[in-house]
């Protein structure tokens, strides 16, 4: 599968704006907030909503110093991959490890070379996670290639974690996302200091 040359074009279109250039596929703390994935508990939903709790790294691509991103659909990946929720920080990881675990529900934006450069490093690629093209399944706009960051080097018994489908740091599983400005240690909101519980 590829981008489809016309849908970039009607995308760019649409938003004004020649400088999108590069679909990523999103499905962690980059998310909005997960109220699709809570069915009917509408007193949670409202709570959400009153107080604007997006996923915690959300507003990172709400910021156009980072360079500028547009959201396009909800998006799930063609293939399952483990997404589990590891280290001290609470952190959800793709595990680069194909048919393994679920389809991943995501988001799928449209953004520009800024902002993929402020993804890169970010997410810290290429020295610890890896972004890489995945084929992404939306129910408006078909399949395609997009970019999507995994972690490609990895402790074994992270595979014994639960795998996610839908990731949400508010959810069931209590292991709400330990923000980088909250980590305790020298430079704990400079990149990422878990490595070495993740890193085999």
């Amino acid at each position: 599968m590829s981008v489809s040359i016309k849908l970039l074009a009607r995308f760019r279109k649409q938003f004004e704006n020649d400088r999108l250039r590069h679909f990523v596929f999103v499905y962690g703390t980059l998310k909005k907030s997960n109220k699709q994935s809570l069915g009917k508990d509408f007193l949670k939903i409202g709570l959400m909503i009153l107080l604007n709790l997006d996923q915690p790294n959300h507003k990172v691509l709400l910021n156009d110093v980072n360079g500028q991103a547009k959201f396009i659909c909800i998006a799930r990946t063609l293939q399952k991959w483990p997404l589990v929720i590891a280290s001290q920080y609470n952190i959800p990881y793709l595990l680069e490890k194909p048919e393994t675990g679920h389809q991943i529900q995501g988001e799928l934006y449209l953004i520009d070379e800024q902002m993929l450069n402020f993804l890169d490093e970010f997410e810290g690629h290429p020295d610890y996670y890896h972004r890489r093209k995945t084929d992404i399944i939306t129910d408006d706009f078909g399949s395609f290639e997009s970019w999507t960051y995994f972690l490609p080097n990895y402790k074994t018994s992270m595979l014994s974690l639960p795998m996610y489908s839908d990731y949400d740091s508010f959810g069931q599983h209590g292991l709400r996302y330990v923000e980088r400005c909250d980590r305790d240690g020298q430079n704990a909101d400079v990149g990422h200091t878990e490595t070495s519980e993740i890193i085999s």
